[in-house]
C-alpha cells in the first residue's frame, strides 16, 4: 500500500527531481478505532523538485540524510501517534506529561506519559495519507528556498506472502527513546525447524502476536476491571520520565524478561522448543525492518553439534 503526497505547487519542466528511496524507517505505535494500540514499521522515501542552486543542486545528499532524516526520527519515530479529532480519546496535557484514555470495542487504553513519547495529530484517525501531510508540513521547513515540492511516500517492507505481526512494547532500562513504554513495530519472522523454513510456525507465532502488547513482569502493577473487562496496568520510571499504561488483559502477552527483539527471539525459541519437543528450532525475529536477532533452541540437528550451530550464526547468514 502506497500514499504519495506532495505540496500543490507550480511544476515545470525547468525543475529538477531528487529522490531518495529507504530515507529512515519509522517504528511507532498508533491507536486504531478497532484494533486498539498497533505497532507500524513504515518506510519513508523522499523526492524534492526545484531549481538548481550554485552547486548544480536541488539540495545535498548529506543535507537530506542529515536534517531531513533526524527530522523525520526526532518527531515519529518511537512515539506514541494519537488522532485528536477522534471521538474515541479525551486527552489532558499538564505540565510535561500527557494523559489519555482511548475507548474502543476491545476495552480501554489509558495512557499517563511525557509529552515526547506521543505525537498529538489533526484528524479523526492516523493514516498513511494523514502522516505523509505532516511530514510534508515538517520538511517544508528545513528545505532551501529553490525547493518548490517536496514528495514523501510512506509504505511497509514488501516482505510478499511470508507472516509478519504487529507489537508495541516499551524498554524501561534503554537510554534512549526505546524506552517510552508505547512504541512498536512491524515485524516480519523466520523460523527454521530442523533446517528447514517453517510457515507453520511462522503463521502460528504472527497470529499469536497480532496487534499485541508485549510486557515484563516486572513492569506489571496490577490487573484491574472496567466495565467487566480485566484490563492490565504498567508502570515504571525510566529516563525519560513516569510512565503508565492501562490496556485489555486480552490485548497482552507477557513475557518475564525485558522485551528487546534479543530476549524476544530467545522467548520464541524456547517455547518452539517447548512445544515441540525434540526438534531443533532457529528464530530470526525482526524488529520492524531490516534488523533483528537469532536465537536457537531445542536438540540438536541428526549430523549437526552445538558447536557448528554456534559457529554458523556466528560466521554466516542464512539465505531466506
Amino acid at each position: 500500500h502506497r500514499d504519495l503526497h506532495s505540496f500543490p505547487t507550480r511544476r515545470s519542466s525547468d525543475l529538477a527531481t531528487l529522490f531518495v528511496e529507504n530515507l529512515t524507517v519509522a517504528d511507532f505505535s498508533y491507536l486504531h478505532s478497532k484494533r486498539g494500540m498497533v505497532g507500524e514499521s513504515w518506510l519513508v522515501d523522499l523526492e524534492l523538485s526545484g531549481e538548481l542552486d550554485d552547486q548544480g543542486m536541488v539540495f545535498d545528499f548529506g543535507h537530506i540524510k542529515k536534517q531531513i532524516k533526524q527530522l523525520i526520527d526526532d518527531n515519529v519515530d518511537h512515539r506514541l501517534l494519537v488522532p485528536v479529532d477522534s471521538d474515541q480519546v479525551t486527552i489532558t496535557e499538564r505540565d510535561k506529561d500527557i494523559s489519555l484514555e482511548w475507548i474502543y470495542r476491545g476495552g480501554t487504553i489509558r495512557m499517563i506519559a511525557p509529552n515526547q513519547s506521543l505525537l498529538l495529530m489533526a484528524g479523526p484517525e492516523v493514516t498513511k495519507a494523514s502522516l505523509t501531510l505532516y511530514l510534508m508540513d515538517l520538511i517544508q521547513t528545513v528545505v532551501p528556498k529553490n525547493v518548490e515540492e517536496v514528495r514523501v511516500v510512506l509504505r511497509e517492507e514488501d516482505t510478499g506472502t511470508a507472516p509478519f505481526y504487529h507489537y508495541s512494547h516499551g524498554l524501561k532500562k534503554h537510554d534512549g527513546n526505546c524506552q517510552r513504554i508505547a512504541h512498536g513495530h512491524r515485524s516480519n519472522i523466520h523460523i527454521f525447524e530442523n533446517g528447514r523454513r517453517s510457515r507453520y510456525w511462522e503463521k502460528l507465532w504472527a497470529d499469536r502476536w497480532e496487534d499485541i502488547y508485549l510486557g515484563t513482569e516486572e513492569d506489571l502493577e496490577g490487573t484491574y476491571y472496567i466495565d467487566e473487562i480485566p484490563h492490565h496496568r504498567f508502570r515504571y520510571d525510566a529516563q525519560q520520565g513516569y510512565f503508565e499504561l492501562v490496556i485489555p488483559e486480552d490485548h497482552c502477552y507477557m513475557i518475564d524478561t525485558d522485551t528487546t527483539v534479543e530476549q524476544l527471539a530467545t522467548h520464541i525459541a524456547n517455547q518452539l522448543a517447548t512445544e515441540a519437543p525434540g526438534k531443533h528450532f532457529r528464530v530470526r525475529a525482526f524488529e520492524g525492518v531490516g534488523k533483528g536477532a537469532i536465537a536457537d533452541a531445542g536438540e540438536n540437528m541428526p549430523g549437526k553439534t552445538h558447536n557448528s550451530w554456534q559457529i554458523g550464526r556466528a560466521s554466516c547468514r542464512e539465505r531466506v
